[in-house]
């Protein structure tokens, strides 16, 4: 057994030993690290016995916010079975000593300092890439294979809001799984039942390029609501920058539009400014692209 470096930033994280044990009894092994953000990093891992490789989410910033919103991310994790949702697999926490890093030498030295601390962790399968990398390949997605991943990602949305608001869709956030692509990342979840929104008053929710316009509304101090019209109009951006390799800013037009002709309409409505025009629910938004894609 050895240690490995747990790093969001290039100055200060923790040290772990690389064997972890989820909750499902299962010794998994920690490898390289494939994501780094605000609040968490993950890192690739594979499992003792049979040598599987799945990624391993670490909750770095432990204030008591973030460690509750990381429960309930790994709670809601935990209660889908969707090829369209990313699969939870196991989840645990592992003992960390707080490191800092100082250059010497031309090189960063790790030195200890403070408390031990228990970092939750979450094992999820692997993804071979994002939408946002996957998208910008040479090779243009064909409409057989979006048109698919569409349906399959709105059926999954609906899911999701009958238990919370994502409010963090973006390529990014959807992962190649496989064949399938996956809507993943719930720490900015809103949950309909089980404790409070825990976003600050001031707290900027969603992605920033991806916010639908009321997200961005709030930000600037407006009273507009967040709900699942907002949702729609960030995984239809999304939609929208698969098809056409380009960001739906501003009022859309047919002109713009690179997908089947028939999808137009939905998805004009589903990015209209004012989301009492567009679908008041994922549901209905589902309905509608399936009716465009099957008719």
């Amino acid at each position: 057994m050895s240690q490995i470096e747990l790093f969001r930033n290039p100055n200060s994280g923790y040290t772990i030993d690389d064997h972890i044990t989820g909750d499902d009894g299962k010794v998994y092994i920690v490898g390289e690290r494939i994501a780094a953000g605000g609040n968490a990093v993950v890192h690739e891992c594979n499992e003792k016995l049979s040598g599987d490789s799945y990624a391993v989410k670490f909750q770095l910033e432990l204030r008591h916010r973030r460690r509750e919103r990381f429960r309930r991310e790994v709670e809601l994790l935990r209660s889908f079975d969707d090829p369209h949702i990313i699969r939870f697999v196991a989840s645990g926490a592992a003992t960390g000593a707080r490191t800092d890093r100082k250059m010497r030498g031309g090189r960063f030295v790790a030195q200890r300092r403070g408390r031990d601390e228990e970092l939750p962790f979450v094992i999820l399968m692997k993804a071979s890439e994002d939408l946002g990398k996957h998208a910008k390949t040479p090779q243009k997605i064909p409409p057989a294979t979006y048109l698919a991943q569409f349906l399959g990602l709105s059926k999954a949305l609906v899911k999701i809001n009958e238990k919370a608001l994502h409010r963090d869709i973006k390529p990014e956030n959807i992962l190649v799984v496989g064949s399938a692509w996956a809507i993943s990342d719930f720490g900015l979840c809103d949950l309909h039942e089980g404790g409070p929104d825990l976003s600050r008053v001031d707290e900027r929710i969603g992605p920033a390029q991806w916010m639908s316009p009321e997200a961005f509304n709030m930000n600037l101090g407006c009273s507009d609501a967040i709900g699942q019209t907002s949702d729609v109009f960030q995984l239809a951006s999304v939609f929208w920058y698969a098809t056409c390799g380009r960001h739906p800013t501003g009022i859309v037009r047919d002109t713009d539009w690179r997908g089947p002709a028939e999808l137009y309409s939905v998805m004009e409505k589903a990015l209209l400014h004012n989301h009492q025009n567009r679908y008041q629910t994922s549901a209905e938004f589902s309905a509608a692209l399936e009716a465009a894609i099957i008719r």
